[in-house]
């Protein structure tokens, strides 16, 4: 039976697999592919689980704790595979296999060597019925990449059995793991497997009977979208007349603003600003007419046009003209009941102000975004962009003291990087002599030292505040009210570098 476009992905990588696994020197494999391809990914491993065209005989758990320090990794590995286990018992038993492994992943220390020597008991308990034991490593987060390098390069110091690997996944676009390449490991080996996530769907939508106008539709999207991401502008122009002349005939006017919406983004994307700009309004005389026929998608359409006109306005340099649109999308996004979007809109609309030197205006958008802000849960508001919403309000009263404020969580940032270095470093010097005991000291240690930095920290930004006139005072406190008393120092979009803040602001 002839395998279709996601399950020749699987097989091929099943084959990038056993080539790898046919190496008897090396133990860890870097799978470097686009981001769009990590579900595929996913797949392929979850298939492992059953028996396919596209599956190795080979065991793979997949491990997606986030990476803090060594302590807190090797213990979030130790008891996912513990849970992991237990939950697999009923199959087990249907297989007639024992469910008798015995593994207290709070007796063994926290440490590579511990959650390895966890992955060898197990794996001489089953030997006989699950091929090579493969450790699947998918941080969801990462406080310092160095650090989790290392905890890598430590689990590979110790003795592993050729059945026995770890597997990798990282990115093309953003790697994460150049650290251990750069290590020149023979027992690393790094892959970039020809997978891509678009072209899958791409052809799974090619290979589908069309039926009816949606399938045609679909295929004409799905061709747009790969352009937009490989092609260029022209070539995404051309491709969307063919859409836009099928939209029409179909008097599908919903449609029609996703076209050119995406030739609008294309276009951005080269920077030309001002063609752009054209697209973006026409999309949303389009898009009116959408919401004037009582389409349930159509405020949304056109509250897009207004946020993307006002993208590329900012992008050209232009602030006034793209305050004016995040202005017209502000009570759009409201009367679309539309929190976040909301927030967002006053937030760049302050912003905008501000870069024109309107600091009463940025103020009054501000006021309006906390507004907005008071009617979600207290636990929501970190989740939008209203921490940045007050950082930026504060700059336009008083740069200089924002600056000094910055510096407060850089130097935070600093020594608390450096505590973890001291973490990691007097745990490796405990060498195989680990206890519990003297791990829990060292942890509590550096617990207490990061409080007393954050208490310290605290007590400078307090002093910075005091010193400001009412009127920044009073922001202040009206942020801490909304935000809570993490922010801005702990806040991960409270203060930030210039340079991180102009990257999130162009986003």
């Amino acid at each position: 039976m002839s395998l279709n476009p996601v399950e020749r992905r699987l097989a091929y990588l099943c084959g990038e697999w056993l080539r790898f696994r046919e190496n008897p020197n090396a133990r860890l494999l870097v799978w470097q592919v686009p981001e769009n391809a990590f579900r595929l990914v996913e797949a392929f491993v979850e298939a492992q689980k059953y028996e396919s065209d596209y599956t190795s005989g080979d065991l793979f758990i997949l491990f997606k704790a986030p990476y803090e320090h060594t302590l807190q990794y090797s213990r979030a590995l130790k008891d996912a595979f513990r849970a992991q286990y237990d939950a697999s018992h009923e199959g087990l038993k249907a297989e007639g296999l024992p469910v008798d492994w015995h593994f207290d992943p709070a007796a063994s220390p926290g440490t590579p060597a511990a959650f390895v020597a966890a992955l060898r008991s197990f794996g001489s308990k089953y030997h006989h019925s699950i091929g090579h034991l493969v450790s699947v490593l998918m941080p969801v987060a990462m406080t310092d990449e160095a650090a989790f390098a290392d905890w890598v390069l430590r689990a590979l110091a110790v003795e592993w059995p050729e059945r026995m690997r770890i597997l990798l996944i990282d990115s093309l676009e953003n790697p994460r793991f150049q650290r251990l390449l750069d290590a020149n490991h023979p027992r690393i080996a790094l892959s970039r497997p020809q997978v891509d996530g678009l072209t899958v769907a791409q052809e799974t939508f090619a290979q589908e009977p069309v039926q009816g106008p949606a399938g045609v539709f679909r295929n004409h999207l799905t061709g747009l979208l790969a352009l937009t991401e490989k092609g260029t502008a022209d070539q995404v122009k051309a491709k969307a007349k063919d859409a836009l002349v099928y939209v029409r005939r179909q008097q599908w006017l919903d449609q029609e603003v996703v076209v050119r919406l995406l030739v609008a983004g294309a276009l951005l994307k080269e920077n030309r600003h001002d063609e752009a700009v054209q697209v973006y309004r026409s999309a949303r005389q389009v898009a009116q007419h959408v919401a004037e026929q009582g389409h349930p998608a159509g405020n949304k359409l056109v509250l897009q046009t207004w946020f993307g006109e006002a993208g590329a306005h900012l992008a050209k340099g232009d602030a006034e003209t793209a305050g004016l649109c995040y202005d017209q999308a502000a009570p759009l996004a409201q009367r679309d009941r539309n929190g976040i979007l909301g927030i967002e809109a006053f937030r760049m609309g302050a912003y905008c102000r501000a870069r024109t030197g309107d600091v009463a205006g940025a103020l009054e958008r501000g006021r309006c975004a906390y507004a907005l802000g008071e009617q979600l849960k207290p636990e929501a508001r970190g989740m939008t962009t209203l921490p940045l919403t007050g950082i930026d309000l504060l700059r336009a009263l008083d740069p200089e003291r924002v600056a000094l404020m910055e510096q407060v969580k850089a130097n935070l940032q600093e020594r608390t990087r450096s505590a973890g270095k001291t973490l990691e470093e007097q745990l490796q010097g405990l060498g195989g002599t680990a206890t519990a005991e003297a791990e829990g000291a060292i942890e509590q240690a550096y617990l207490a030292a990061i409080d007393e930095l954050k208490a310290e920290s605290a007590t400078r930004l307090d002093h910075i505040v005091a010193d400001a006139d009412a009127t920044f005072r009073t922001l202040f406190a009206r942020s801490r009210e909304l935000l809570g008393n993490d922010w801005p120092l702990c806040s991960e979009l409270g203060l930030m570098a210039p340079a991180a803040e102009q990257q999130v602001k162009a986003a």
